[in-house]
């Protein structure tokens, strides 16, 4: 899951010259596997939150949408930036088409409806947009009762970007910068959001995740 904002010419943004059999092979890839806990931590903020209107920024070719229970959620809206994984997601997961919206789009740019939303995902969203501009958008989406569940990438490990023998995935060095996980609380409480939940995910070559939810601040 993933989207990207910070190149200021979007028909030079590297993520949308990176095949989805790319992403997924690298995200997947023996020794990385972070699609698995990716999926975890969203099925685990899924089934807490339970919400009835959801966004997923970033979603991807649509990893761990398999979750989404159209009998529970009536409203769903996945944004990403490359239209071909946009419209992969919506083939894999037709059994959100009584309930899905699916956008193309830049989320610093993108419109979407004002307190609009229980529960927002963005995972290894924020290492590739600008926080300060995105942050305050998604805060004027969230319901007063809605939250921000987040995936950030923190520091440490091998590489920002692991080698796996998918050479696409080497143009994300030069756009990708990991957010420390202090700077990205303090700007959401700049935005109005307060982190209500955080936890370090463990992962292979020496990385690791921090998952958090933030919930809006009452108006």
């Amino acid at each position: 899951m993933h989207n990207v904002g910070k190149v200021d010419d979007k028909t030079d943004n590297p993520w949308l010259a990176i095949p989805a059999a790319d992403y997924e092979g690298h995200m997947g890839a023996s020794g990385v596997d972070q699609l698995g806990p990716l999926r975890t931590i969203f099925a685990e903020a899924y089934a807490r939150l339970r919400p009835e209107r959801l966004a997923v920024l970033g979603c991807g070719p649509g990893n761990a949408l398999d979750v989404v229970d159209p009998a529970r959620t009536r409203r769903f809206v996945g944004v990403d930036l490359n239209a071909g994984y946009v419209a992969l997601a919506q083939r894999r997961h037709a059994q959100l088409a009584a309930v899905a919206e699916w956008i193309c789009a830049d989320v610093a740019t993108c419109s979407l409806d004002s307190v609009g939303f229980d529960l927002i995902h963005a995972a290894l969203l924020f290492e590739y947009v600008d926080p300060a501009a995105v942050l305050p958008r998604i805060a004027a989406w969230l319901a007063p009762q809605g939250a921000l569940s987040v995936v950030l990438q923190l520091p440490g490990g091998d590489a920002p970007i692991s080698d796996t023998g998918f050479a696409s995935l080497g143009a994300l060095s030069g756009v990708m910068a990991v957010v420390p996980p202090d700077r990205f609380r303090d700007l959401a409480a700049r935005a109005g959001l307060a982190e209500t939940s955080s936890r370090r995910v463990p992962l292979a070559r020496g990385k690791s995740f921090l998952a958090a939810t933030f919930a809006v601040r009452r108006r």
